[in-house]
């Protein structure tokens, strides 16, 4: 009798043949064809990636249970970025940064990294959504899934820490954002708070397009990049009196100039002192900030 070698891809098929039907089994609203989107699209990269390696059977296997899991659940509704981006933080490790990072990761350690990336992935799905939704802005960021526990104390810390009132009272700064390297025909439509310290743009022509900011002091506010679903906040206190009119900004009594800025379309505050306003005919954001 002749002996044949299993490839790769005899392999993997045979293992996510088993998960495939016990997922039509377990779960209500199953999707087979996500599912092998997933094997012959990640799970395909992760194991050609560990090819050879010790554990690379058990933790494509266990990549895949994830991914079951994820689907069964619908944590995971793409299997790849799609135009609007990751549709949260879990879905963005396990379609690219596991596949992708992983492999670095030292044999004998792989299962229970992939077992703390879902933990935690799955716990910010139980979190208000514009936390995952912000840090999967910062997803990008993420160059070693050892440190996937570091990289969220950072990426958390500036928006959970409690915020202050502003004292509305100048001197005020002013710094202005173009659109255009996140998005080429980004046009700001309308502006509203998702966090104490986020800002969500929507896109005038394309409501479900938006693109987030991080109101930090000091003149370093940051575009996030686009996102979707960051939700709304509702910012409670007492605000400062402001009037826009061509060119400059009345906060409080105090005028501001605002250069090219014409026509305030919408604006935002944020009562730890930040106004965020953007223009009829402009893909910029004005940010002013007070101390």
């Amino acid at each position: 009798m002749t002996s044949r070698t299993t490839s790769p891809t005899d392999t993997l098929a045979s293992r996510s043949a088993l998960l495939r039907e016990e997922g039509r089994r377990r779960f209500a609203f199953w999707n087979a064809e996500l599912f092998d989107a997933y094997v012959t699209g990640p799970a395909t990269a992760l194991s050609d990636h560990m090819h050879k390696q010790a554990d690379e059977p058990d933790v494509v296997a266990g990549y895949l249970q994830l991914v079951q899991e994820g689907i069964g659940g619908a944590c995971l509704p793409q299997a790849k970025s799609a135009a609007l981006g990751w549709t949260n933080f879990l879905e963005f490790c396990l379609v690219q940064a596991v596949p992708a990072l992983l492999p670095q990761t030292g044999v004998g350690k792989r299962l229970p990294l992939l077992v703390k990336i879902w933990n935690l992935g799955e716990g910010l799905l139980r979190e208000p959504s514009w936390l995952d939704r912000y840090v999967t802005a910062r997803a990008g960021e993420l160059a070693d899934l050892a440190e996937i526990e570091s990289f969220l104390v950072h990426t958390l810390e500036p928006v959970l820490k409690p915020v202050a009132s502003a004292t509305w009272t100048g001197p005020f700064a002013v710094t202005v954002h173009d659109l255009r390297p996140i998005h080429d025909e980004f046009l700001p439509g309308t502006l509203r708070l998702a966090a104490p310290t986020v800002v969500c743009v929507t896109d005038r022509r394309k409501p479900g397009l938006e693109v987030g900011m991080l109101l930090q002091p000091g003149r370093k506010s940051e575009l996030l990049g686009v996102t979707t679903g960051l939700g709304a906040y509702d910012e409670r206190g007492a605000l400062p009196p402001i009037h826009f009119q061509d060119g400059h900004v009345t906060i409080n009594k105090t005028d501001v100039p605002l250069p090219f800025l014409r026509r305030c379309r919408a604006h935002v505050t944020a009562r730890n002192g930040f106004v965020v306003a953007c223009a009829a005919d402009s893909q910029r954001l004005w940010i002013v900030e007070s101390p």
